[in-house]
């Protein structure tokens, strides 16, 4: 189970260019500080001095950044060294009694920093108390992602588990690894060169396989005490030409002997590396986009989430209460925000907000974001703008253009008619369609996907204005469509909430520093934390950062690492919590697979196009899924003892209106192989051969052993059929998901609610033109064309039920049409539903919620795909 593989959108995976043949220079840091020792010698009196602290101007960095230390508590005239964790040091004479030093690494990596002072040139003794912890992440820009890959160094803290203090003679014991394969084409990684800083080198070759190390751990011993720099190069290659090219992170370890022990001990010694929260996320490829009317995912909606801000958010964990962030209040008939039976709302934005390019936040800037979300609604891939739009525009619908040649001047008026602003008063206006209830409104524009505030002067400074006539309306369009994308606001764009991109490597990790014009509002408060996002490669990669302290809070591990976790909360080495989520997975059928994509994932695989256009065939495959084990043993809550997920059937599932039990419906699939191949025999595709992969999001072990599962059931009931579990990133799943080019037969992938209410699931995943069916091919011309006419038949009216439950202002038809509309979905076998996840929390126990109540963070709409509003973590 992997919480983040969340789909809340189609997307085009971008080509990736050609690599061009550049030499990445690294310099190599190879420095020892031996036979330092922290008490003076007995041969010299030590002189004693009240105690010296060292305070960084922030604890993570930049390669190549300056970074300020400074040293207090000092006398004037001594000299201060300062030791720099990588066999580098600064000193001066202090004219005060503190003295400040600056420094850039050029070298990312862990560094262990502290101070000493001499007074006629002896140490004095007590003046180094403390290990501060400094993380310096790299600076790697899109072009050298290609060629280059970031190692990763971690402890075996099982062996070692005070490191990265650690005793002298005794083995040490380092993982090494990498956050993301390097993205060009025909690069791999070749091997990693360990330089331990004591002398001794050591080269593992990479596993042609897995591309991490051969042996793994490797080892050295320390004979002498002292502080150490410790460096992993990871070098990868161009099997094509044969380039090669590296990159260094570094690990500073402090050796104490048993007869002297080390003096310095780790800062604070319960929060290290303070005012840095890094979280390590089980999410190989990253995410898509930072745009907030684009991106339509779980893994860049974490982001979007804490840097744009939203006239309202979420009230800590409720899905009902909101509290108002760029506006002044929430609008009710008693303020007089809410107007004419439900349909104006008006907004007062609040004053005093700043973009982090330090421009104002008016009204202008909010009605200017709505704007664009409107002419994006038809976004290919999809997007997540029709959620606001379905309430300001006429039959609005994910995936369709609001605006085209032909009723360009109508849909002009009525996207200027649907929101309007005063920056008199401040105040946006959104004129709604129909009748709608304040808690239904209110998602929609709580949603950062959609309804994050964009700065427009910079928007147009950066070549993505809107031009306010028709026909610029209808040309905006275009820049809604993967290709034509603005990758300034894709990437790096100015930000409206507490947090600002600092760093973003593509695919392996962003930065996000606090927004220095975002002074806090009322329950949001302005951040003081830098935040380092590492999406790794495989949830071992995640674990090792996590158990070793390189990360304060890991997601998205598979259920295999719960008795792992449990033992390091038994050791005060994390704390898990558990909630409930919103979130549904499912394995989903493709009746319509491109052969000509297909071949590119393998050219063994063949199937004809439309074998999963049969409905006996789908059904047979959902009756050959054994659920009951799923949910047991490979999820594991029986094995585990731990309530990490619950069976469900229809995509209307527990906490959202309207939901109904499956024992209410017919036809719900059980486990039954012999029922299956009864039903593979009457679709008539018994004994034609296909040989398939079953898509699994990369580092979803979970899931993984349930497809080899179903791929054995498969193969019992008829030996023809050749199913195979295949890793794809989980953007690369997202970017194949294009209809009438989708390869994937079957994949597994899932979806949380953008809004707590049953349309925002049928739609996506029920109706013609969805997020889901328009690329599987599902629509009734299409089954038409193939003969299917009672399949089509059967479509036509879910499509039927799903429009009038999701109109209609009488909830007892309501609740009757989306009953109908699941059970025709059910009887269609689309899709084979699995699980509705437990989300768990895993986090150091120095972690804790804003005002002590880590329920902030527990939001279904958030927190139900692993994701954080990081304003409201505090460490420590």
């Amino acid at each position: 189970m992997i919480d983040m593989y969340i789909r809340k959108k189609n997307k085009l995976v971008r080509a990736l260019s050609k690599t061009a043949a550049i030499v990445i220079a690294v310099i190599i840091i190879i420095a020892a500080i031996a036979g330092i020792y922290f008490i003076t010698s007995s041969q010299h009196k030590a002189i004693t001095a009240q105690a010296i602290s060292v305070a960084p101007t922030s604890f993570a960095t930049e390669q190549g950044s300056p970074v300020t230390f400074t040293v207090y508590g000092v006398t004037p005239n001594s000299q201060v060294v300062l030791y720099l964790g990588n066999g580098q040091t600064l000193n001066q004479t202090a004219t005060s009694s503190a003295v400040e030093f600056s420094y850039s690494y050029n070298l990312p990596g862990t560094f262990l920093v502290y101070a000493v002072e001499y007074i006629n040139g002896k140490p004095v003794q007590n003046t180094s108390t403390s290990l501060l912890e400094i993380q310096v992440t790299g600076n790697l820009n899109s072009t050298q992602a290609q060629l280059l890959s970031i190692p990763v160094i971690s402890f075996d803290t099982a062996k070692n588990p005070t490191a990265p203090v650690v005793q002298a003679n005794v083995p040490v014991y380092f993982y090494g690894g990498y956050l993301q394969p390097p993205s060009g084409q025909n690069m791999t990684i070749e091997k990693y060169v360990w330089n331990f800083g004591n002398g001794n080198t050591f080269t593992v070759q990479a596993n042609s396989s897995t591309l991490g190390p051969s042996i793994n751990p490797v080892n050295t011993t320390f004979s002498t005490p002292g502080i150490y720099t410790v460096t992993l190069t990871i070098v990868t290659q161009n099997v094509s030409s044969g380039a090669t090219y590296q990159y260094s992170t570094a690990q500073t370890v402090a050796v104490e002997s048993s007869i002297s022990p080390f003096a310095l001990k780790l800062f604070n010694g319960t929060v290290p590396n303070p005012g840095v929260i890094t979280v390590a996320e089980n999410v190989p490829g990253g995410p898509y986009s930072f745009d907030p009317q684009i991106d339509y995912e779980s893994v860049g909606f974490e982001v979007i989430s804490n840097i744009f801000a939203t006239l309202i958010i979420y009230n800590g964990s409720s899905t009902t209460s909101f509290i108002p962030f760029a506006a002044t209040e929430i609008p009710t008939v008693q303020n007089g925000g809410i107007q004419d039976n439900y349909t104006v709302y008006t907004f007062h934005i609040r004053s005093g907000l700043h973009f982090s390019n330090g421009d104002n936040l008016t009204a202008y800037d909010v009605w200017y974001s709505v704007i664009r979300a409107l002419l994006f609604v038809g976004g290919a891939p999809g997007t997540p703008d029709w959620i606001l739009a379905q309430y300001l525009i006429p039959g609005a619908t994910i995936g369709v253009p609001i605006v085209n040649s032909t009723n360009m001047n109508q849909t002009f008026q009525e996207i200027m008619n649907a929101v309007t602003y005063n920056n008199q008063t401040n105040t946006v206006t959104f004129h709604l369609v129909k009748s709608t209830p304040p808690q239904l409104f209110f998602t929609a524009v709580a949603d950062p996907l959609g309804s994050g505030i964009i700065d427009a002067k910079w928007l147009e400074q950066v070549g993505a204005g809107i031009t306010f006539t028709p026909q610029g309306f209808l040309q905006y369009e275009q820049y809604g469509n993967e290709g034509d994308y603005n990758t300034q606001v894709q990437n790096n764009p100015v930000t409206s909430g507490p947090y600002m991109i600092k760093t973003y490597v593509p695919g392996q990790y962003v930065v996000l520093v606090p927004n220095p014009y975002f002074h806090g509002v009322p329950g949001i408060p302005a951040p003081n934390d830098t935040v380092i996002i590492n999406w790794v490669k495989d949830p071992q990669t995640a674990y090792e950062l996590f158990a070793s302290g390189k990360a304060d809070i890991v997601t998205n591990l598979p259920t295999n690492y719960f008795p792992s976790l449990k033992q390091l909360e038994a050791q005060n080495q994390a704390s898990i919590y558990q909630f409930p989520t919103l979130s549904e997975f499912f394995f989903v059928f493709n009746i319509n697979v491109s052969n000509s994509s297909l071949k590119t994932l393998g050219t063994q695989y063949h199937i004809p196009s439309n074998y999963f256009a049969n409905l006996y065939v789908r059904e047979a495959f959902t009756y050959a899924f054994n659920y009951s084990n799923y949910i047991a043993n490979i999820v594991g809550n029986e094995k585990y003892g731990f309530d990490f997920a619950s069976p469900y059937a229809g995509v209307i599932i527990p906490g959202l209106p309207y939901y109904v039990p499956p024992s209410e419906f017919q036809n719900v699939p059980t486990f039954n192989l012999s029922y299956a191949k009864q039903l593979l025999i009457k679709s008539g595709m018994y004994n034609v051969s296909i040989n398939i992969p079953i898509i699994v999001s990369s580092g979803d072990t979970v899931d993984y052993a349930a497809a080899q599962m179903w791929a054995q059931a498969l193969s019992q009931i008829d030996p023809n059929i050749q199913a195979q579990p295949l890793y794809l990133p989980f953007s690369t799943i997202i970017g194949l998901e294009v209809p009438g080019q989708n390869p994937m037969p079957i994949y597994y992938l899932g979806w949380i609610a953008d809004y707590p209410y049953p349309s925002d699931f049928v739609n996506a995943m029920y109706e013609q033109g969805g997020t889901y069916p328009a690329p599987d091919g599902w629509s009734v011309q299409y089954l038409q064309s193939l003969g299917h006419v009672n399949q089509a038949h059967l479509y036509q009216e879910l499509n039927n039920y799903i429009q009038v439950a999701d109109t209609t202002t009488n909830s007892t038809l309501a609740a009757m049409d989306y009953k109908q509309a699941e059970q025709i979905a059910i009887n269609l076998y689309m899709y084979v539903y699995t699980q509705q996840p437990n989300y768990f929390w895993v986090i150091k126990p120095y972690m804790t919620g804003y005002q002590g109540h880590i329920s902030y963070e527990e939001n279904p709409m958030i927190g139900g795909a692993g994701d954080s509003l990081y304003y409201w973590w505090v460490k420590g």
